[in-house]
């Protein structure tokens, strides 16, 4: 039932807080963590003298692992979502599945898809090269999903000439039949890697989201600040309901419901800010207004599922986010 929302990626909030892109860590679709401590120590308490400041060297240091932490995230947030989105990991083991090779004979039409899982690959792997200790754990997922999909993408491209090329029809699909159990599991391994990244990447980003939304506020980007609290709440939103069950469930619409006063609240301030800023003449980010539009039209998908509890209410509440999220990232200030 349930489709992946996608994450916001992080460039859109770095952006959007220009004057402290170095201080700020990357945020994502939900990234929080309170700012670092000074790392020089205080002067003892009885001088009441002032911390020393910190070395240039230091400084530099600082930022460049913050620099790091941010472009590690983005990647693996970038890649992320291209193995959810179209053609990706989910789509294409559904499309293989959908074959059921074990059933067919050499007569039929048989078309596999290898997708753009590689593109999705590509982006983990380049996340992957960049060097930060604050995420190891990550790393750690990510080269088990990596794996994975290395394995899977070698048998997908080997296989889709096999059938492309009709072979099948000489062997009697004596080839494809012997692989499909291997490549069934492989695709069920993938999966089961992804959602495991998932889990380590969405506590990575929620460790910052905190410092993201004070950081904007603190610099009177309100519009901005708007922006990512919906995105927040629509992902909070979206994570009541987990299964069919959850559809059914009373309690999980009492919970949503205070969700999305809350949600509403946010929007219809966001529109105040962004209308203060037309009337000001600041041209501000049409994606804003986009993304919010959405994030309404996902509180109209909510109210429908409340009503019909059907799982397909539930895939256009998440629709509806995706689209958000991808219209958030477009913003540029």
């Amino acid at each position: 039932m349930k489709r992946t929302p996608k994450k916001l990626n992080q460039i859109i909030l770095i952006t959007l807080a220009t004057s402290t892109a170095f201080m700020l860590s990357a945020c994502g679709k939900n990234s929080s963590e309170a700012p670092k401590q000074n790392p020089s120590s205080p002067a003892p308490a009885k001088t009441a003298a002032p911390a020393p400041t910190p070395a240039p060297a230091a400084k530099k240091e600082s930022a460049d692992q913050d620099k790091n932490f941010t472009a590690k995230l983005n990647a693996y947030t970038a890649g992320y979502n291209k193995l959810i989105g179209t053609f990706g990991l989910p789509e294409t083991r559904q499309k293989y599945f959908a074959q059921n090779i074990s059933s067919k004979s050499a007569t039929d039409n048989i078309f596999i898809t290898v997708g753009w899982i590689h593109l999705a690959l590509n982006e983990l792997k380049r996340g992957r090269t960049i060097s930060s200790k604050q995420l190891e754990e990550l790393d750690q997922s990510a080269d088990q999903l990596i794996n994975t999909l290395d394995k899977l993408t070698t048998q997908l491209n080997a296989i889709e000439i096999y059938y492309k090329s009709k072979a099948y029809k000489d062997d009697n699909l004596a080839k494809g039949k012997a692989q499909d159990p291997e490549i069934r599991a492989n695709f069920d391994a993938s999966i089961a890697a992804m959602e495991k990244f998932n889990s380590v990447l969405t506590r990575e980003q929620k460790k910052r989201n905190i410092q993201v939304l004070a950081k904007l506020k603190e610099e009177g980007n309100l519009l901005g600040y708007g922006t990512k609290l919906a995105l927040q709440q629509g992902d909070e939103l979206l994570s009541l309901f987990a299964n069919e069950a959850d559809i059914k469930n009373p309690e999980k619409y009492q919970q949503a419901d205070q969700l999305i006063v809350q949600l509403e609240k946010t929007l219809a301030e966001q529109r105040e800010q962004y209308a203060a800023a037309k009337a000001k003449n600041e041209r501000p980010d049409s994606w804003h207004e986009s993304a919010a539009s959405y994030l309404t039209s996902m509180v109209g998908s909510y109210r429908d599922m409340k009503q019909s509890k059907k799982p397909k209410d539930f895939n256009e509440m998440v629709s509806n986010y995706n689209k958000a999220v991808e219209n958030a990232n477009r913003i540029t200030h």
